[in-house]
């Protein structure tokens, strides 16, 4: 599992790689949340475009993660999502939960115009 941080106006994204599953793994993702979360950044974007595979440890990752930010008065949403980490979101209703968007450029302007993300399901490929 790689993390990748690009800062972006007003928006910090983070592109991940590789699968996410929870374990000593996924280390660089928990401190890079934790880090984030410690911080004055309120606008998250996480490129999964990456991402094969998610097991419900990842996910959970993710959603503490989306959960703390959005108890802070802060938004996340998510792009780039593959097949098979889009049924796990569908399978579990996250989808309906979650700001999911298209691509990078709709998530940006959304997160960016602080509003309603109008968060859209991605498309299969």
């Amino acid at each position: 599992m790689e993390v990748s941080v690009r800062p972006s106006p007003d928006v910090l994204v983070i592109d991940l790689s590789g699968k996410i599953l929870g374990g000593s793994e996924s280390d660089a993702l928990r401190d890079e949340m934790d880090r984030i979360l410690q911080g004055d950044v309120r606008r998250v974007l996480i490129n999964l475009s990456g991402v094969p595979w998610m097991n419900s440890a990842g996910l959970g990752i993710l959603l503490s993660g989306y959960s703390r930010l959005r108890d802070r008065g802060g938004m996340m949403g998510f792009f780039g999502i593959q097949e098979r980490v889009r049924e796990i979101l569908e399978t579990t209703k996250l989808v309906t939960v979650l700001e999911i968007f298209a691509d990078e450029e709709a998530g940006l302007h959304r997160l960016r115009s602080g509003g309603d993300p109008g968060a859209v399901t991605p498309k299969a490929n």
